[in-house]
């Protein structure tokens, strides 16, 4: 009997997955907010998998589960993910309240448009404890991890103890993007967040305008930065800087620091109605990579103060100086971006200006050119900023984990797998220097557009990808 027939054919795979993933998508799960999906998880490793989860004070979740008879003297493979999502949002969603509204349409899983769907790494945690839950796989002892707060830094894996990595010879990361992919290093993150006091004024005796930059893809930042998305901050920050007579009351835009901005807006007054020809010029550029941006201006009820012509001056210069895009493409790992810089999101709290960016970089000097650059700038036009980090997990292509994965790959489908590095955060750069010998790589089910509202998973690639994993617990 094949290994498919024991899962039950693709059909059942699809479903078992799928029903897995609605399961753990059934609460909120913003990073730093996992408390009652982590119960979740830990209710099905005790009732599915018999398992004895421990929690940590981070609500970090450690199972480990005994070999099948006969394979006790295997090598012990943890299997990893992240438990949180980054909440995209439309519409009157509220990511800290309520859940993803999953929906199964036109051969894709994907949220109901209000939303990102959280398959990042939602996806991948599921086909992981789906697939052992069928009892149909002989596997050595296995270690099961789910970790918190990925998305901001991955802020849970720093915190796992070492102690939960020693004796494990093998870590296989279930966060890759791309079916048929093998990631063997990953880029350093650096999350800056800049701030500088409000300065403000009475309003002038003009006109008030609001001016709303939308319909951009948005998307991953590390991920999607090469595609030549519009950044909508970027493009309405230009536009400002050049409005003659324009005084600013407002502007704002994007979700977080990791995500590429899909909208931004601002209220401004104005002697008479913007033209937006320029704009709409620069629009036009991006007609290709991000068919669906557009900008609109109406008439608005203005508010009673606006920025101080000093303020708006320094803060349009701060947004159209930081960097945004590809810096340099990665000269080990041909094809796949080297650093990049994306300014995510921009807007009034708390009485300041705040503006978050995120670089990333395979190569700790590039990462420090564009830091240097952004601490010059801010330190220009008088912002603050925090910071927070995280290495790069070096990539070698003889890697013995992926080898595995690509000799079940290859049985499976007659191809090899790619294995290479990617220029995203993951947590085996973190886990690298808890546990130096701990060989580890990474895989993942297709996914398209994560960190959007577009975000959605092909289901009929989950079977290929349950597959695999099956395969390499067999494998080890």
């Amino acid at each position: 009997m094949t290994l498919l027939d024991r899962l039950g054919g693709r059909q059942a795979i699809r479903q078992g997955v799928e029903d897995t993933f609605r399961l753990l998508s059934r609460h909120p799960h913003p990073s730093h907010g996992e408390v009652l999906t982590c119960g979740d998880y830990a209710a099905f490793l005790r009732e599915k998998l018999g398992g004895n989860p421990v929690e940590d004070h981070v609500h970090n979740l450690l199972c480990p589960l005994p070999a099948t008879p006969g394979r006790e003297g295997r090598p012990r493979l943890i299997l990893q993910g992240h438990m949180d999502m980054v909440c995209a949002a439309a519409g009157d969603f509220r990511p800290e309240a309520d859940p993803v509204s999953i929906v199964a349409k036109d051969g894709f899983l994907r949220s109901d448009g209000r939303s990102s769907l959280g398959a990042d790494n939602g996806l991948g945690n599921a086909a992981v404890l789906w697939l052992l839950s069928t009892g149909q796989v002989a596997h050595g002892p296995l270690t099961l991890l789910f970790t918190t707060a990925e998305e901001v830094g991955l802020a849970g894996a720093k915190e796992v103890d070492p102690a939960w990595l020693a004796g494990s010879d093998y870590l296989l990361n279930t966060d890759g993007f791309h079916l048929g992919r093998a990631i063997v290093g990953s880029a350093s993150g650096r999350r800056e967040t800049w701030s500088r006091p409000l300065e403000l004024e009475p309003a002038p005796p003009l006109p008030a305008w609001r001016l709303t930059l939308s319909g951009g893809l948005g998307g991953h930042s590390g991920d999607d930065i090469h595609r030549g998305r519009g950044n909508p901050i970027k493009l309405l920050s230009g536009y400002l800087a050049g409005l003659p007579g324009g005084r600013i009351a407002e502007l704002s835009g994007g979700l977080t620091h990791n995500a590429i901005p899909a909208w931004a807006e601002a209220a401004v007054f104005a002697p008479e109605e913007p033209d937006l020809t320029l704009l709409q010029n620069a629009l036009a550029l991006y007609r290709q990579a991000d068919p669906g941006l557009r900008v609109t201006c109406a008439p608005a009820e203005g508010p009673e103060e606006v920025w101080t012509a000093t303020f708006q001056a320094h803060v349009l210069a701060f947004l159209n100086g930081l960097y945004h895009g590809v810096y340099t493409m990665d000269p080990a790992f041909p094809g796949v971006v080297g650093a990049s810089a994306n300014l995510g999101k921009a807007g009034a709290t708390g009485g300041t200006f705040q503006v978050c960016s995120f670089l990333r970089a395979a190569r700790r000097e590039e990462e420090r050119e564009l830091a240097h650059r952004h601490e010059a700038l801010a330190a220009a036009h008088g912002f603050t900023g925090t910071v927070t980090d995280y290495p790069g997990w070096p990539g070698e292509r003889n890697n013995p984990l992926a080898a595995v994965l690509d000799r079940v790959w290859r049985a499976q489908t007659g191809r090899g797998l790619d294995i290479g590095a990617v220029h995203v955060g993951l947590e085996p750069s973190v886990f690298q220097d808890k546990c130096p010998a701990l060989v580890m790589a990474s895989t993942g089910p297709d996914i398209l557009d994560a960190h959007s509202v577009d975000e959605r998973a092909p289901l009929d690639t989950l079977p290929d990808y349950v597959l695999l994993l099956a395969g390499t617990l067999e494998a080890l």
